[in-house]
């Protein structure tokens, strides 16, 4: 199902709830060029927290219409998607790579109001968030430990390479531990990011040992497959086996602020 309103200034607010079929795909065609028809430039707010998935026809109809109109994107201001879902933040993410001219933004379902003001025009900065990932203060010099806590992210990532950087400046081995405590996602930037990419294959020569903690039975898995075709040595634990992979790397932890 879904609802579609035309709010003043050019915005169109379009609500998803459940699954949606050709009828409703149609009804946002229709809405949509009846905004840019009577504006020129439109912004759209679109609400996905409840969005369950779409028919084969809904999909058809739905790469039709944006196939169609890909000459007309200047036709289109910003585009402030709701979501609580990590894979269309990454779609969403992708599509503003794709399509550079229209300044797409995700928020979270309880950013309605933020949201609405992006689509305006407003200034609105991103909204702060912890970093993904923490480092652990170990008692040994040459060796690092970092604890997952949450997404992963491009600035997390370019953070951790700096530690790296500076430790391979003051060794020529060192010891890495990764501890998961949770994996929620990342951000696909990581993927795109050269400099991070460069910084990892450089570091190889100069890691020893790599301890692999906690995280999915997928994650463990690509850490063990990995160790056969990379110069490092690596080892996954279960979660429950932190204390093994310590003893493993000679290591410890320092108390953890």
């Amino acid at each position: 199902m879904v609802e579609v309103e035309t709010l003043p200034g050019g915005i169109v607010s379009i609500d998803v709830t459940g699954k949606l079929d050709k009828a409703d795909i149609e009804l946002v065609v229709t809405e949509l060029d009846a905004a840019r028809e009577a504006h020129g430039k439109i912004s759209i707010i679109v609400d996905l927290t409840g969005f369950a998935g779409m028919t084969a026809d809904a999909l058809i109809a739905d790469l039709r219409y944006g196939f169609s109109h890909l000459s007309e994107l200047d036709h289109y201001r910003r585009i402030a998607v709701l979501t609580g879902h990590d894979w269309i933040e990454t779609l969403v993410w992708l599509e503003g790579k794709l399509f550079r001219s229209i300044d797409i933004r995700c928020f979270k379902p309880d950013e309605r109001q933020r949201a609405r003001a992006f689509a305006n025009g407003m200034d609105v900065p991103r909204a702060e968030t912890e970093p993904g990932i923490v480092r652990v203060p170990t008692d040994r010099g040459n060796m690092l430990a970092f604890r997952i806590t949450d997404t992963v992210r491009a600035a997390d990532a370019k953070a951790v390479m700096g530690f790296l950087k500076d430790a391979y400046t003051r060794h020529d081995k060192i010891d890495l531990m990764v501890i998961i405590d949770e994996l929620d996602g990342f951000d696909p930037a990581i993927l795109f990011d050269t400099g991070t990419w460069n910084t990892k294959a450089q570091s190889l020569s100069h890691v020893g040992r790599y301890a692999v903690v906690g995280g999915p039975d997928y994650v463990r898995r690509t850490a063990a497959f990995m160790g056969a075709f990379i110069p490092v040595e690596i080892r996954a634990f279960a979660h429950d086996e932190e204390d093994d992979a310590w003893a493993w790397l000679n290591a410890g932890p320092l108390l953890e602020g």
